[in-house]
Formats: C-alpha cells, sequence, structure tokens
C-alpha cells in the first residue's frame, strides 16, 4: 500500500466524523456534509464532487 493510500484509509474515519459535526451544526444531509469535507481534505477531489448536467439531486 502505497503512502497516500495508506493516508486516506486511516483518514476515512476522521472525514466521517467532521462530516457528521457538520451535518449537526448546520443542517445539510451527512453525504453533502461528507462531500464538502472529503473536498477540503483532498481538493483534487472535486471533479469527481461535481453533479453531471441534467441530472437532479437524487441522482436521476
Amino acid at each position: 500500500m502505497n503512502q497516500l493510500t495508506r493516508r486516506r484509509w486511516i483518514f476515512t474515519p476522521v472525514i466521517s466524523w467532521h462530516a457528521r459535526r457538520l451535518s449537526r451544526r448546520t443542517g445539510i444531509t451527512f453525504d453533502d456534509a461528507w462531500v464538502k469535507i472529503r473536498t477540503a481534505f483532498y481538493p483534487e477531489e472535486l471533479v469527481y464532487a461535481r453533479q453531471p448536467p441534467g441530472l437532479d439531486s437524487s441522482g436521476r
């Protein structure tokens, strides 16, 4: 396992913990909070967080 993969594997619970806190504080959904926190930790993944055109928030 390379260093980056290991780091992300270790920090995944931390990201979820931060997302739970953000969700409780702001009232946004856990999934939206998780994306905000994940992209704050790993800004290069922002391209994966964007919705493709034509999809609504449920992914349809």
